[in-house]
């Protein structure tokens, strides 16, 4: 790594300083020119620390090509979803005045029924793994000015992640091939955009195996329970107080958020 522990949890201190008082940061990424993905993750590892809440599971950033080309990100990355950031079951709402610049993101989340581990899997071994496949709402946040940041930038800061929403769970069936599944975003009753599953990674089957070999590099696995956002499948838009999205899934179901 690129950074010592103790400029690590400095920075660390200063995203969770942001995300508390609701204000944005300068790049670490130009305060550290050294910092490296390792140091990235790191930094979000402590301020999971700090945050003090139960993990319940990974959501996956830039796995779209639409998302990559938004935000001038070269490849995916990962951060973690914790208890703090589940909003509810279809229909939650979020305080708007908790946030910085909120985005929404339409997903396809999995559950895993048993412990994945290890690098190499195809999309037939990741599906021995799941429970359970749920429409899904992805808020983000980035604590950066002006939306714009680096890799290192978005990893340490946790992937930009603000919170979700999931619909009703559908039994993962064999037979189930979530590539031609089309979503279609609407926010306040005026259609948003469309996307398709086989935008993330090709399957988002294959996002989960991505972000299974990802952390046994690292010395992790994906846990039993598990709920995984395997990335969004348009751009991400932004949300006003005020303001409802709604994602429709063909063969999935639906999904709400509001901002009070």
């Amino acid at each position: 790594m690129g950074l010592n522990a103790a400029l690590v949890d400095h920075c660390s201190a200063q995203l969770w300083s942001a995300e508390c008082s609701r204000s944005s940061i300068g790049l670490l990424s130009v305060a550290h020119p050294q910092l490296s993905e390792d140091d990235a993750y790191a930094i979000s590892a402590a301020t999971l620390q700090r945050r003090g809440a139960k993990a319940v599971g990974f959501k996956l950033g830039y796995t779209s090509a639409a998302m990559r080309a938004q935000m001038g990100i070269a490849h995916p990355n990962y951060g973690v979803l914790t208890e703090q950031h589940r909003i509810g079951i279809d229909g939650g709402s979020i305080d708007h005045s908790r946030l910085i610049h909120p985005r929404v993101e339409p997903e396809i989340a999995l559950r895993l029924a048993r412990d994945l581990s290890g690098a190499g899997h195809a999309r037939e071994s990741v599906a021995r793994h799941l429970d359970a496949v749920l429409p899904a709402l992805e808020i983000v946040d980035t604590r950066y000015p002006d939306y714009r940041f680096t890799a290192v930038d978005n990893i340490a800061d946790n992937s930009s992640s603000a919170g979700f929403v999931t619909g009703a769970p559908m039994r993962w069936r064999d037979d189930l091939d979530l590539r031609p599944v089309e979503v279609v975003l609407h926010a306040d009753g005026q259609r948003l955009d469309r996307g398709l599953g086989a935008a993330a990674m090709e399957d988002p089957l294959l996002a989960l195996a991505w972000l299974a070999g990802c952390l046994a590099a690292r010395g992790g696995s994906v846990p039993a329970g598990a709920i995984v956002l395997t990335g969004g499948l348009t751009r991400a838009y932004a949300a006003r107080a005020g303001q409802a999205f709604l994602a429709e899934f063909s063969g999935l179901g639906t999904v709400r958020v509001r901002f009070d």
